[in-house]
């Protein structure tokens, strides 16, 4: 899947003369673009930038961009911020003039550096942050302003091609349907544009999150820079942003987001961007946005320098041309305004902690880090007529990136030590269940279900590892422990449960519920009808030979463990990419999938309960392994879910920890009950099959009609009677030596049974008879008949 993934699409480079032309007129658009910004001054307007032809009243007004230049701008006539000349309606600049890059820190933050390390002024003015790369979570409503929506056309030359090229896929698709209608499917009529999805939110509340990369500092930076002298660009007061901003409403019915790109100005902190797409360059026209001719020399410099940084013959491609068509015509095109508070610290204590905590050296950082906390903002779509404001009294904030890398680096370091503390439980356990005996009773079930729980765990490390650069070692070094947990020893113990328990293939449940009891009890037994004569048996009785009921089937311990690691692998890679589509659902539906999920996982006690049940005994794991494998499981879901606080933005929920929590002791406590009270406490002993009797006491007629073998049946000697009770001899194929036996020669009643000594012998279900002494020690490492291998039920 990797590799098809990583093949060429066939967009990576014209087709045609016709792709080849349209590339080349879109290459030249962006390169006119930026010519048109490096030569722009405040006062001149935007120029025909793409998007930026026509002023918002000229948009209402029917105006067309081809139309253009209907103003003239120079230096008695200058371009201002109204409605008129500007593409943001005057409701909306007027609104963002009110909160947006008003309180600037009072000294540039050169100076501010300067007069710091020369000590020559006591008193440093409260910053804003110089790093805003991060992310921040608040809430918004769709503002009051009364905006029309625009009309942003594609370039002519791009809407020709689009036209042809959906046309040529929609002919092909209709011709494979109507070739092989079977196994096509019918043609969709090509888009062709209208209301766009994305970012056209209908909801009037609801949730906004911003995600903010940030560039290095301008001034320490300098080949932002190709083609001018630094010197002279070397900003040290503002940085290029990349932003993601998403935006859905309570119930997470509508979900959109959108990138943009923009400039953080740090003395102010105030942050401007755009999105961009063909037909509307917003990256280009960004710094007449900013309201004020200072500004906007700052950010066409850094947005002059980030476009010098890209060769438009070389980097962009037909994916590239085909990704702004797709853009135009499936989102809202956004202008975005965000205005942070200032910090607690002065504009050296900001930089110190950026440095540390960009490269760590042990400096001591302040006890409370500054957050990213947003005071206000305004998000405008001009062709999309939307307005979102923060909602009042809301809260708008969140952690750095590298705060919040640190807060995950704890949250990993505290999920290395579950990891590795569950290894050493399971190695304990191993240790501990090692016999045949111990290891029948065990649930594969459970055990399967424990493991593929920490190959879900291992799954997503590891691809956590691949976005998490800055924590890769700390990741990789989970994953190791946790592969070698699941692939090597959860496998192996595994395999030696599935390989004693191999012997119960073609064995029906109520057979297995037979297995004997340990609870030293003994159900009565009816007494059978007497015959009138007795029948003894001859000394020329022939031979009876045994026949095994059930053939052992050969076990292969290492095809076993390839099939179980590949049904787990599948099984691993199914659910976690179930759980991370779920990421994605609505909130309702998320949350129901997440009880659903983690209580099916975490019943892995409900299997081994059974098993107790069935195999009748009232042990199975330790108490060390089962309470310490829960306690690993909770840990995390208690830390996710009550902790408001948490990394990954796990909403609060005291009521998922509630129920786990009980359903986990509700499954100990079964467990319990069954240790204490009997493996069977919960069923009527009516419904229960009588269970096997190694020590049963044999009547003669046992020895005739039972399959025992001859050397018992000559050893009896009817003369020999006493009490009722004639002792027969066989030999003990374990030890070798003779087993006196009692048999019952008279009625078979409970008088007559108490005189019999039973202790000695034990006989099995296929009539094979040894010391006790002799078969318990041999069924402590194999359930098996020493002689014919018919698999034995526990004691």
């Amino acid at each position: 899947m990797f590799t098809f993934l990583t093949f060429f699409n066939g967009n990576q480079q014209p087709l045609s003369g016709t792709d080849r032309d349209t590339l080349e007129m879109f290459q030249k658009q962006l390169k006119l673009s930026q010519e048109v910004l490096r030569n722009a001054t405040y006062k001149s307007g935007y120029g025909n930038i793409t998007g930026f032809e026509l002023s918002y009243l000229d948009n209402i007004n029917g105006k067309n961009a081809s139309e253009w230049p209907l103003h003239h701008f120079d230096e008695n006539h200058p371009w201002v911020e109204q409605e008129e000349f500007s593409i943001l309606p005057d409701v909306v600049s007027n609104q963002v003039k009110t909160f947006w890059g008003n309180d600037p820190v009072g000294k540039t933050i050169k100076d501010d550096i300067e007069k710091v390390e020369t000590k020559t002024d006591s008193y440093i003015d409260k910053a804003y942050l110089l790093n805003v790369s991060g992310k921040a979570q608040g809430e918004f409503e769709i503002g009051q302003e009364k905006v029309q929506a625009v009309n942003l056309s594609l370039p002519e030359y791009i809407w020709k091609y689009y036209l042809s090229y959906t046309q040529e896929r929609y002919d092909e698709e209709k011709e494979r349907y109507e070739n092989d209608p079977e196994n096509n499917n019918p043609p969709q009529e090509p888009y062709l544009g209208g209301d766009p999805k994305v970012g056209n939110i209908t909801q009037p509340k609801g949730r906004v999150s911003l995600s903010i990369n940030a560039h290095d500092y301008n001034f320490r930076d300098q080949s932002l820079s190709r083609s001018e002298p630094s010197s002279e660009n070397a900003i040290d007061n503002a940085v290029i942003v990349n932003l993601q901003v998403s935006v859905k409403d309570y119930e997470e019915i509508e979900n959109h987001s959108f990138m943009a790109r923009g400039v953080y100005f740090q003395d102010t902190g105030s942050l401007i961007s755009a999105t961009r797409s063909a037909k509307f360059l917003g990256h280009h026209g960004l710094s007449h946005l900013t309201f004020n001719e200072e500004r906007f020399n700052t950010s066409k410099i850094l947005m002059g320098q980030f476009f010098n940084s890209t060769n438009l013959e070389n980097d962009i491609n037909m994916d590239d041309m085909n990704n702004y068509v797709r853009d135009s015509l499936y989102q809202c095109e956004f202008v975005t305004y965000f205005q942070f508070e200032k910090t607690d610290y002065t504009v050296a204590e900001l930089r110190f902690i950026d440095e540390e905590l960009k490269n760590p050296k042990g400096r001591p950082l302040p006890k409370s880090l500054p957050e990213l906390v947003v005071k206000d903002y305004l998000i405008y779509s001009p062709d999309c007529g939307l307005v979102l404001r923060k909602k009042p009294d809301a809260g708008f904030s969140g952690l750095k990136r590298e705060i919040f890398t640190m807060q995950l680096k704890r949250v990993f370091i505290g999920l290395l030590v579950l990891v590795f503390v569950q290894l050493m439980v399971l190695l304990r356990q191993m240790k501990v269940a090692r016999t045949p005996g111990q290891l029948s009773v065990i649930s594969s079930t459970t055990l399967f279900l424990i493991g593929l729980q920490d190959s879900m765990v291992t799954l997503l490390i590891i691809f956590e590892s691949t976005l998490l650069q800055e924590l890769y070692l700390l990741l990789a070094c989970i994953s190791v422990v946790a592969t070698v947990m699941c692939l090597v020893f959860e496998v192996k113990f595994l395999v030696s449960v599935v390989g004693i328990q191999v012997n119960e293939r073609g064995t029906t449940w109520w057979e297995i519920l037979r297995g004997g009891s340990n609870s030293g009890s003994e159900r009565p037994v009816p007494e059978p009808a007497v015959a009138d004569a007795p029948i003894l048996p001859t000394t020329n009785a022939p031979a009876v030979t045994p026949t095994p009921a059930n053939v052992p089937v050969p076990f292969e311990e290492a095809s076993f463990s390839y099939n179980i690691t590949g049904v787990g692998f599948i099984a691993t890679i199914i659910l976690t990419f179930l759980v991370l589509k779920a990421m994605e659902w609505r909130i309702t539906y998320r949350r129901v999938f997440e009880y659903v999920i983690l209580l099916a996982l975490n019943s892995y006690w409900i299997p081994q309960f059974l098993r107790n049940t069935l195999k009748n005994r009232r042990t199975s794991f330790s108490w060390e392994f089962i309470f310490v494998t829960s306690s690993v499981r909770v840990i995390p879901v208690m830390y996710l879910s009550l902790v408001k606080s948490n990394p990954l933005k796990h909403h609060f929920d005291p009521l998922l920890v509630i129920v786990l929590i009980n359903w986990l002791l509700l499954q100990m406590f079964l467990l319990y009950l069954q240790s204490t009270l009997g493996p069977r406490f919960w069923l009527n002993d009516l419904w229960l099959p009588k269970a096997y009797d190694y020590q049963n006491i044999l009547v003669l007629g046992d020895l005739e009609n039972g399959g025992f073998s001859s050397d018992i049946i000559a050893s009896v000697k009817p003369e020999l009677e006493h009490d009722g009770i004639i002792d027969a001899t066989t030999t003990c194929s374990i030890c070798m030596a003779d087993i006196l036996i009692p048999i019952l020669a008279g009625p078979n009643t409970n008088e007559a049974r108490k005189k019999v000594n039973n202790k000695e012998y034990m006989i099995t279900p296929c009539h094979h008879i040894f010391h006790a002494e002799c078969l318990q020690s041999w069924m402590k490492y194999k359930l098996q008949c020493p002689v014919c291998r018919e698999s034995l039920p526990p004691i």
